[in-house]
């Protein structure tokens, strides 16, 4: 990844975002996306639809959320972000969707979780669900540090989804493939439900993905 300069953090964060809302994985009024450099945090605005966002727009805070740069209030989810990075030294990036299945799961307050998709399981095992939390206080991160440690995406129950990451880009391709997963798995339950796969067939599963995990964190480590 290397050293960012300020432009390119903004217009990182500004292309996220704008994905973001073009795949429908937010609508006009949600959805939040950070990057985190050093003591200062990148945030989009609150309250400006992603698509009409400009590079002058993305607010800065410090890690109290002190607002330093910017003419725009950050994201009312602010606290979120912040409470990610707190937790874990590693990640820089933290993105917050309203993707429709995956949603659909937080509103339900299940897991995404199967035993039937074998590339569910070597990516991401399953997509925890954290407990309710009012949106834009603090109740909102209060059992994030519960999943945080060992996965990577996460479910805010009747909320919708976060990926964190080291790397912005791949928070955002990581909720993508959970929001395709999710749809899949929504799918299968209306044509009948899962089948699912040999139980002696999982654990080469979880063997392939530790090991997909541990290259995954060495080639963030050698970008620092």
């Amino acid at each position: 990844m290397g050293s960012q300069s300020d432009n390119e953090i903004r217009a990182n964060v500004l292309k996220i975002a704008k994905a973001m809302y073009n795949k429908g994985m937010a609508n006009a009024l949600e959805g939040n996306v950070s990057f985190r450099d050093n003591n200062r945090v990148y945030i989009t605005p609150s309250g400006i639809c992603k698509e009409y966002l400009t590079n002058d727009m993305i607010a800065v805070v410090d890690m109290t959320g002190k607002q330093i740069e910017g003419k725009h209030k950050p994201s009312s989810e602010l606290k979120l972000h912040l409470k990610c990075y707190a937790l874990r030294d590693d990640v820089k990036a933290v993105i917050h969707a309203h993707s429709p299945y995956s949603t659909a799961y937080a509103i339900a307050n299940k897991p995404i979780e199967t035993k039937a998709y074998p590339e569910m399981i070597v990516a991401f095992d399953k997509i925890p669900l954290v407990k309710y939390g009012t949106p834009s206080t603090d109740e909102i991160h209060e059992g994030v540090s519960d999943v945080i440690f060992d996965y990577d995406v996460f479910l805010l129950a009747n909320h919708g989804i976060v990926s964190v990451s080291p790397d912005l880009l791949d928070a955002f391709l990581r909720l993508e493939a959970v929001e395709s997963i999710a749809k899949v798995l929504a799918i299968t339950e209306q044509i009948g439900g899962e089948q699912p796969l040999p139980p002696e067939k999982i654990p080469v599963l979880y063997e392939i993905r530790k090991q997909q995990v541990a290259e995954r964190k060495a080639r963030f480590n050698k970008d620092q």
